[in-house]
């Protein structure tokens, strides 16, 4: 599953806040513009119902309007708007002219001789304002009243609204570019200091337990998880030196009595008497060096590097083996006998490798077994044609003290480990080749010379 990205998540949701906070702001400017434009309308009306106010006349019978002439045409025109109406206290309409609103409820209680506000929705399904003013005369109380219908109000204010948003898109769509470029750049000037970290730990091994991460030009956030980091390679390199430490005084204290014993067992008894005494003391003894081995390599111990050709070296190594895989009726061939292979290393190192590759194929193949040596520009291979490795087993084929399943005579699992922790100390690669037709092919790549 791939991992999520911290710099799309961010942008994606930083985009989504500024979406909803420019909507929200548009919105909130909608209905401020809304609200304020109704209140001009309410005003409007307002001082409608007060001109009206002053043209009626009260006689004999019910009160009428005697408009003037600015207010009759203003009433008269075809495409007005606005209308006003005389009600009688039931709602009963005395007189009206204008913009008809004839099911328009009058207000629920009286003003008081204070114009009341109504906002309803007449039959048709419009928006009508209305401006109220209870009145008296001699024949009871009545209402005075102005409507207005507000369709004009509301295109005016959806007009404007879509007007600007029209007249903003470009300057939002570069304020969110705007925005957005300037998370990508924090967040990618912010991770350029967690890669360089990720670069350290990168390189951290067990020849390198002594480095520590760096937290300087870290986000404060981060400067936690790398001082847990750095703790815990404290506690790592501190055991790991004690067992380090513990393995190289063991295996220097067991050589001493091991050589003693051996000198003194040879001395006082033939070889004939010593028997399989001899051989168990000879691969304790090897074990021994072979341990000492693994101390000096995992230590900081710095070893001289020189120039030399490996696939020379490696063809020494076949030639002292070779009476040995003739014995067992192994057969040590040479492909490319001409070849040269430069690296740059420690070549007695380097001649362990390739004995503890080539022992392998002798003591672990059957009779008959042809081992043949190799080599291109920058790699050295050893390959049988036994009946190889299985897959299973290759997965844990170059830990310590692990042997494969069908592993027989003398041996502590050490080699193949040795072999792999030389090749890497010298900046070098020890593989098994998955892919080979037949047998076991151990592929050796060389750093090229400095």
């Amino acid at each position: 599953m791939r991992a999520p990205s911290l710099l799309r998540a961010l942008v994606v949701r930083l985009t989504i806040v500024v979406v909803l906070a420019l909507a929200g702001s548009y919105l909130v400017l909608y209905f401020e513009f809304r609200e304020g434009l109704m209140g001009l309308e309410g005003q409007s009306i307002a001082i409608q119902v007060q001109d009206l106010r002053a043209s009626i006349v009260s006689g004999t019978g019910p009160p009428r309007l005697e408009l003037p002439r600015s207010l009759q045409e203003f009433y008269a025109r075809p495409d007005t708007l606005n209308g006003y109406q005389l009600l009688s206290a039931d709602g009963s309409v005395l007189e009206s002219g204008g913009f008809s609103a004839p099911y328009l409820p009058l207000p629920v209680a009286r003003g008081g001789g204070q114009i009341v506000m109504q906002l309803e929705t007449d039959a048709s399904g419009n928006s009508i304002m209305a401006a109220a003013l209870d009145l008296d005369d001699r024949h009871g109380p009545y209402w005075l009243r102005v409507v207005r219908n507000l369709e004009d109000a509301e295109s005016l204010v959806a007009q404007l609204m879509l007007g600007a948003l029209e007249e903003l898109y470009w300057p939002i769509a570069l304020l969110l570019i705007a925005v957005v470029s300037v998370v990508v750049v924090t967040v990618l000037s912010s991770l350029r200091s967690l890669r360089a970290v990720s670069h350290q730990a990168s390189m951290l091994s067990l020849y390198r337990l002594d480095e520590r991460l760096h937290a300087k030009n870290l986000p404060r956030e981060l400067v936690p998880l790398v001082q847990a980091v750095n703790a815990s390679l404290d506690r790592l390199e501190a055991d790991y030196r004690v067992q380090r430490e513990f393995t190289a005084n063991a295996a220097h204290e067991l050589r001493t009595p091991l050589a003693t014993l051996r000198a003194r067992l040879e001395s006082r008894f033939s070889a004939q008497e010593l028997g399989d005494v001899a051989f168990e003391i000879e691969q304790l003894a090897r074990l021994v060096e072979q341990l000492l081995c693994l101390a000096r390599l995992d230590s900081q111990e710095q070893f001289q590097f020189a120039a030399f050709d490996a696939h020379a070296v490696a063809l020494e190594v076949a030639r002292e083996l070779a009476p040995v895989a003739l014995e067992s009726e192994h057969y040590v061939t040479a492909a490319t006998p001409d070849a040269s292979v430069p690296a740059h290393g420690n070549a007695t190192l380097t001649r362990l490798v390739f004995r503890n590759l080539i022992e392998n194929a002798i003591q672990y193949t059957p009779a008959g077994t042809s081992i043949t040596l190799s080599a291109d520009s920058a790699t050295v291979i050893i390959a049988d044609d036994g009946p190889g490795i299985a897959a299973h087993a290759a997965a844990s084929l170059f830990e310590r003290f692990r042997r494969g399943p069908n592993a027989s005579g003398p041996g502590a699992g050490l080699g193949l480990a040795i072999a792999k922790c030389i090749m890497e100390r010298q900046g070098g690669r020890l593989s098994l080749d998955a892919n080979a037709a037949r047998g076991a092919r151990f592929v050796m790549e060389f750093p090229e010379p400095m």
